[in-house]
């Protein structure tokens, strides 16, 4: 958490062939079941790069090279607001398979199709970008 109380989460924009990962929350979790752009909190000292790369190879097993800042937003839920930052990236090796290793869900989906998917409350806003074609 920085000085202003927020929850910085970082979250990754992942394309493959015009298609984007998204995955659900493990069971457990906060909101668990629900669809969401992979990612996670910032640890101390982390840069957001540092986070991304961190998190994803956590729980995807990938390597992935973060490129720029394509969003950001803040969202309040009950006792908690969370800054989530979007970064586009890619995987370091295209071919590279996914283990997911929270037994969560994962789907390659067209932006049009991330509108079907219910995604956690904070990522609403920045489908509804990317659907829009702002963020292609």
């Amino acid at each position: 958490m920085n000085k202003s109380g927020l929850i910085r989460v970082c979250a990754a924009v992942i394309r493959d062939n015009g298609r984007i990962l998204v995955c659900t929350r493990p069971a457990g979790k906060h909101l668990e079941g629900l669809w969401e752009f992979p990612g996670g909190k910032t640890d101390p000292g982390e840069t957001d790069e540092q986070c991304l790369r961190r998190e994803i190879k956590e729980e995807l097993s990938l390597d992935v090279i973060v490129l720029d800042q394509i969003f950001s937003t803040e969202y309040s839920y009950p006792g908690k607001t969370v800054e989530i930052i979007f970064y586009r990236a890619f995987q370091e090796e295209p071919l590279q398979r996914i283990h997911v290793t929270e037994k969560q869900e994962y789907e390659w989906m067209d932006v049009t199709g991330l509108a079907k998917l219910e995604l956690v409350p904070a990522d609403v806003g920045f489908a509804e970008w990317l659907a829009s074609g702002e963020g292609r």
